[in-house]
């Protein structure tokens, strides 16, 4: 669990930030003023470029966009003492519903979902290309899935061109060899992206 203290007056910028975080069950938050701020139990500090002259805190994030990959990116990032993450691998599960993962350095979750159209999937890739650092982005995509998967393939190599790998993964191993990181929680599509985002080339 990682703690994140928003530290603001600006009420509008606190509404937006919890109401993103309050979805991510890795992160409990709570809200100070900027001058009630203490050296607290905090992995992170969130506040306002005007307000961060008012805290003393080496965990200092102050958000330059408000999605779910910008915020629980650099907060897990800052909470593990790092600028970015080596590699992040996106995992489609191409089909009628198309499963969709993503998973920082083989083993965090940073965000899964499900899409009913390629369109949608690759508008989701190219979100989280622009949010979070990394030093290397690849995309797994899952063998079948016929014309979606087509699709979804030709989209992101018009879009990315060399600039991000993009790998057909056979899903056989996907109903065999279940990685930890599908829990039951998770639906079979989701489940099967996150095997495909954890399948080495």
């Amino acid at each position: 669990m990682i703690r994140v203290t928003i530290a603001t007056k600006n009420f509008r910028f606190l509404y937006i930030v919890e109401n993103i975080l309050s979805k991510i069950n890795e992160i409990k938050t709570n809200h100070i003023l900027p001058e009630e701020f203490m050296d607290d139990n905090s992995d992170v500090i969130i506040t306002t470029e005007i307000e961060k002259n008012s805290i003393r805190s080496k965990k200092i994030f102050i958000p330059k966009a408000f999605n779910h990959y910008n915020l629980f990116s650099n907060i897990f990032l800052i909470a593990n003492n790092r600028k970015k993450f080596g590699e992040v691998v996106v995992g489609i599960d191409p089909g009628k519903t198309i499963g969709f993962a993503v998973i920082g350095e083989g083993k965090n979750i940073l965000g899964v979902g499900e899409f009913f159209t390629a369109v949608d999937a690759v508008k989701e890739v190219i979100t989280i290309f622009f949010n979070i650092e990394t030093d290397t982005f690849k995309v797994n995509i899952g063998r079948g899935g016929g014309k979606t998967k087509e699709e979804i393939i030709k989209r992101l190599i018009s879009i990315f061109h060399e600039k991000v790998p993009v790998n057909v993964i056979n899903e056989d191993f996907t109903s065999q060899n279940k990685n930890r990181l599908a829990e039951v929680r998770y639906s079979k599509n989701i489940s099967a992206a996150l095997n495909i985002a954890s399948r080495d080339i």
